[in-house]
């Protein structure tokens, strides 16, 4: 059967598969809790550990998981820019959870012309750990930055997978495999130190969790998000395993990825769902967005921007002006210390108290 569905599989363009019948993963349970009390999860992860660690709460009937991996990013080099924004190479073309489901269906369906059986497709936002399924499977092993790294491919593969009730004989459980060795080049090169020194992630710091979060992002870590708009390819670039990827003559225009920050500060929604609606950053909305494009013109130190920024603190959304405050002390400080300071009457505590951190604030504190 296995045979059977490889052949399936090829037939259609998937190069790489895998299988494991592996359903119970309780013993994570202790790391999943250690990363929870010490701050390392974040609030995408399914809180209720019991969920992601028992495939039967996601498909009863589960027997056994077929894997896949479709890599991206052929020939991709991060492009050098002064005054735009950048999302992450992820967000190019199609929406990767509609190309991943759409893949998983294909074959799904094309097994059942051989095989009569049932099946669940996931991408990503189930609650179980996709990584961790995709391993056992044969997909990859762990990097130090905690993505599945392939041995032909690299890092830089969309992952997702069939909960099937097929009979299956995939083995055991495969052992962890120091794919990395000695080398820590992502470790060094992660723009918040977020890669940790003993294996794992403080998903917290992480660049692309900054750009996806609602949450108070600290002056200290705006600094590290660049010009990022949507997540954050770094540790991928820098990692040898993608070398081969890297090699590759570009096989597309991906200039796509750079955002004009101006037209983002003065999208409207309906213009953005029809422009960047279908992305696969495209979730988290025109807010978040261009919230971060206010962080990237602070960066950037793009002074050509003040006045639209300026326009911000009249923004009816408290984040968009707690973020266009601190860009304008970036862009001109005196100016923008003038500012608030003639601002802070009109508001509430909270963004007085904000206001107020940000005029104090000495511009080579470190702090803002």
């Amino acid at each position: 059967m296995k045979q059977l569905i490889i052949e399936i599989a090829n037939s259609i363009g998937i190069e790489i598969i895998g299988f494991t019948n592996v359903l119970d993963y309780s013993y994570l349970s202790n790391i999943l809790v250690d990363r929870a009390d010490n701050g390392y999860s974040c609030e995408f992860e399914e809180q209720n550990i019991a969920k992601r660690i028992d495939v039967r709460n996601t498909f009863p009937g589960c027997k056994s998981i077929i894997a896949i991996g479709v890599p991206y990013a052929e020939g991709y080099k991060k492009p050098i820019t002064d005054d735009m924004g950048l999302l992450s190479v992820v967000s190019f073309g199609k929406n990767y959870h509609e190309k991943i489901k759409g893949i998983l269906k294909e074959l799904a369906e094309k097994i059942r012309k051989h095989i009569d059986f049932k099946y669940k497709i996931c991408v990503d936002t189930s609650p179980l750990i996709d990584r961790e399924i995709c391993k056992n499977a044969g997909i990859g092993n762990y990097g130090k930055n905690t993505l599945l790294i392939n041995e032909k491919f690299g890092s830089f593969i969309n992952l997702g997978y069939l909960l099937t009730d097929l009979d299956i004989e995939c083995g055991s459980r495969k052992n962890n495999i120091n794919i990395c060795g000695e080398c820590q080049i992502c470790i060094k090169n992660c723009p918040n130190n977020a890669i940790l020194k003993n294996w794992g992630i403080s998903a917290r710091k992480c660049v692309s969790y900054l750009t996806q979060t609602k949450n108070y992002i600290p002056f200290e870590h705006r600094k590290s998000m660049g010009n990022q708009i949507y997540g954050c390819d770094v540790c991928q670039l820098v990692c040898p395993k993608n070398k081969i990827n890297s090699e590759k003559k570009q096989a597309a225009d991906y200039s796509s990825l750079l955002i004009n920050l101006k037209e983002l500060m003065q999208i409207s929604n309906k213009e953005f769902v029809s422009k960047y609606g279908r992305l696969s950053g495209g979730w988290r909305g025109r807010n978040i967005w261009k919230r971060n494009a206010i962080i990237a013109a602070g960066n950037l130190e793009l002074v050509s921007m003040f006045e639209i920024i300026k326009n911000e603190l009249n923004n009816p959304s408290e984040i968009i002006k707690t973020y266009a405050a601190w860009c304008l002390t970036k862009l001109n400080r005196q100016k923008a210390v003038n500012i608030l300071n003639a601002a802070m009457k009109y508001e509430n505590e909270r963004i007085k108290k904000e206001y107020m951190k940000l005029a104090e604030a000495e511009n080579d504190s470190g702090n803002v």
